[in-house]
């Protein structure tokens, strides 16, 4: 691992709690994915922590892997944190679908709204949540209106 990074990684033990960071480093990549799974990976498997969070104060952009290997130890009974999210992270897409509030600025995985639900149910449910705002005919005869070929 790049000696930088693994010197930028930043953790603390809040009693059955291991919060991780890489301070400073704004965009994720494959190493930091790399660096922060093997991070997590040692804590989880050897030192058997239960509970693990990820500190996002300064990261502006998290690969989508990020969030499958979260999800994978939540599926193997891990309570997944994020803390300190910028905004830009909370508008991700998976973000918005699988974590909840906690308090200020800690978010939980959480997958009990679809946690049972069909596949066809899960897209369902997550087009009525994060589209309800949206008035979807205005939008379609929005882009109707842009899509017509301009007259001669």
């Amino acid at each position: 691992m790049n000696r930088k990074k693994r010197q930028r990684l930043n953790l603390i033990v809040e009693g059955q709690l291991a919060i991780v960071g890489l301070d400073g480093i704004e965009i994720w990549d494959g190493a930091d994915l790399a660096l922060l799974r093997e991070v997590l990976t040692d804590l989880i498997e050897r030192e058997e922590y239960r509970s693990i969070a990820v500190n996002l104060e300064s990261v502006k952009y998290i690969p989508s892997g990020f969030f499958g290997m979260l999800y994978e130890w939540y599926e193997n009974g891990i309570n997944v944190q994020l803390h300190s999210p910028q905004p830009n992270v909370e508008q991700m897409l998976w973000f918005r679908m699988f974590f909840r509030p906690q308090n200020g600025l800690t978010f939980f995985l959480n997958d009990e709204a679809v946690r049972d639900h069909t596949p066809g149910q899960q897209v369902e449910y997550h087009r009525q949540k994060f589209t309800s705002d949206v008035d979807a005919t205005a939008l379609i005869d929005a882009v109707r209106l842009d899509a017509q070929p301009a007259s001669s």
